[in-house]
């Protein structure tokens, strides 16, 4: 059975008046596309200052995450 994934493009930044802020830009359905995506960005205002702040989160479609979270 293949999983089919989806890849969520992110951007974070933090600063000292609004502290750590969270931006999802799009879902999608290759990492190429999100990617593609990314670079869009890198010169825009707003993501073009925190350039670090770029990250793809991988999610598997159907999947139960409830098994993987460790309650401490």
């Amino acid at each position: 059975m293949t999983e089919n994934k989806v890849y969520t493009l992110v951007h974070a930044k933090e600063t000292k008046q609004s502290g750590l802020t969270e931006f999802e830009i799009g879902t999608f359905s290759t990492l190429e596309r999100a990617l593609e995506e990314k670079k869009k960005r890198e010169n825009v205002s707003g993501f073009k200052d925190y350039p670090k702040g770029f990250r793809i989160e991988v999610f598997i479609i159907d999947k139960d995450f409830c098994q993987e979270i460790i309650y401490l």
